[in-house]
């Protein structure tokens, strides 16, 4: 049975074995680069499927993908309860896991310095605020210390465009600044953009392994600042599992991590799966949709993302009940984002690059006042 997916997508490979094992059937896994490369390869192959099953789908392809007649209804035999809010109407897509993007930072960077009650601060070296949500990302105290993955490029950066875009919409609304002009803003201001979220995760952001002689305990930081994080940035674009991710990379399990979730602003992605409409395999489809809805891979279903099992009832694994965090998040209508985020994705680039391009801002004007 073949089963297409792309890069960013964990199947958990002991769960395939199991299953494998256990039915007899063999399963052949093709990689595509993004998710929109599978979906334009399932086009380009309805005449002669070029898999069984698909998996990987996320909620912004989801519309498109049971309008386009791309896979076909299938109703899992057992099926576990689910998160709230990712069944696909229709069944012609099984959810499979979901992740809450979010931003994420370093405790320690907005850690106040200590200083004796009748000295007055520092300016120098006070931190910026901790930030509460997107908003940090258009504030000049913040930009200059963010990094985001580019949402031309890096498909968590379209996660974050759909969030900026539900506070910010560029119709319709005279109560805001639409987010074209919000990330304008933005990069004026200096946020970086990286061109995946693996950059802007693991190479850029300061989370994880600290700097040598900077403590990790927050229950008494000293004070972090920028020169201390030798060119890498306290903030960024990640979901709520990242530091639970960041705790399977540590010599067993650690009592504190210097990262922290901003629990406002988030925005659920669902990753579905579904059987290939004409696949030569269909009924084969069926079994292993079924399997992917079994605890043994939902328990397995977690990747760097920090993505967390479609089903409520699967037990979390011993660094998601220590650093895991729950939020309320936004979750888009795949109709809407569906029909208006390709058309977004072009609003950005082109944002990006009239910036890129265009004159230098212009500098501050400063008033000084004489007595």
């Amino acid at each position: 049975m073949r089963v297409i997916t792309h890069r960013d997508f964990h199947l958990p490979a002991d769960a395939l074995e199991s299953f494998t094992e256990s039915t007899g059937i063999e399963v052949v896994i093709f990689r595509e680069d993004t998710p929109s490369d599978v979906i334009e390869l399932l086009e380009r192959s309805r005449v002669h499927p070029v898999a069984d099953v698909v998996v990987g789908i996320d909620t912004l392809d989801l519309q498109f993908v049971v309008d386009s007649g791309l896979t076909q209804p299938y109703v899992p035999l057992s099926p576990g309860p689910l998160i709230e809010g990712l069944t696909a109407e229709g069944h012609e897509l099984t959810p499979v896991s979901y992740i809450d993007a979010c931003l994420n930072y370093l405790p320690s960077f907005y850690v106040v310095p200590d200083r004796p009650i009748d000295e007055l601060p520092d300016v120098d070296v006070l931190p910026p605020p901790v930030p509460r949500g997107l908003d940090a990302l258009y504030d000049p105290a913040h930009a200059g210390t963010a990094v985001i993955p580019d949402a031309a490029t890096s498909r968590m950066g379209v996660y974050l465009m759909v969030a900026l875009e539900r506070l910010h919409p560029e119709r319709d609304s005279d109560e805001v600044t639409p987010w074209p002009q919000v990330l304008d803003q933005m990069l004026r201001w200096g946020i970086e953009l990286a061109p995946s979220w693996e950059i802007s995760t693991f190479e850029r952001f300061a989370g994880g392994e600290p700097p040598p002689e900077r403590p990790i305990s927050q229950d008494d930081p000293d004070p972090v600042t920028l020169p201390d994080l030798r060119g890498r940035l306290p903030m960024t674009w990640g979901t709520t599992g990242l530091p639970s991710v960041y705790a399977t990379y540590q010599p067993g399990l650690p009592e504190v991590l210097d990262i922290a979730v901003v629990t406002d602003d988030c925005v659920r992605i669902g990753f579905y799966a579904g059987v290939v409409a004409g696949a030569p395999n269909e009924s084969l489809g069926g079994r292993l949709i079924d399997f992917m809805g079994e605890p043994l891979f939902q328990f397995g279903i977690g990747d760097r993302f920090g993505s967390r099992p479609a089903r409520s009832d699967i037990l979390s694994t011993p660094e998601w009940r220590e650093f895991g965090v729950t939020v309320i998040p936004y979750r888009p209508d795949p109709a809407y984002v569906g029909a208006n985020w390709k058309e977004w994705q072009l609003t950005w680039s082109q944002v990006v690059r009239n910036f890129e391009t265009g004159p230098p801002p212009p500098e501050p004007e400063v008033t000084v006042t004489l007595p």
